[in-house]
C-alpha cells in the first residue's frame, strides 16, 4: 500500500474522531455536506501542491537572504542568480572539484 493512501486513510480517521467529539461537546449534528469538507483526507494532488508550495516558500527566503545580505544587489531575479551561483559552487567544493 502506498504512503500516501495510508496518510490519507489515517487523516480522515482523525478528522472524523475530532467531528464526533464536536458534535458529543455541543449537541448539534454537523451536517453530510460539512462533515464530507472536514474528513476528507489529503489526495496526491493536494499532497504534490503543498510540497511545491513549501518549496517555493524555502526559495522565496533563501533568495530574500541573500538579497538582504549584499546591499549590492537591488532585486530579486539577480539575488536568485546569486543563491544559484552559491549552490553550485558548494555543490563542487564538496565534490572537490574546487578548492
Amino acid at each position: 500500500m502506498h504512503f500516501g493512501r495510508m496518510e490519507k486513510r489515517f487523516n480522515q480517521n482523525q478528522f472524523q474522531q475530532l467531528v464526533e467529539l464536536i458534535e458529543n461537546i455541543t449537541g448539534k449534528p454537523v451536517n453530510g455536506k460539512e462533515r464530507a469538507l472536514i474528513v476528507r483526507g489529503a489526495d496526491e494532488i493536494d499532497l504534490v501542491r503543498s510540497g511545491l508550495e513549501e518549496t517555493m516558500v524555502t526559495a522565496y527566503h533563501e533568495i530574500r537572504d541573500v538579497m538582504m545580505a549584499h546591499p549590492d544587489i537591488h532585486d530579486m531575479r539577480t539575488a536568485a542568480f546569486v543563491a544559484a551561483i552559491n549552490k553550485i559552487s558548494n555543490d563542487y567544493t564538496s565534490l572537490g572539484i574546487w578548492r
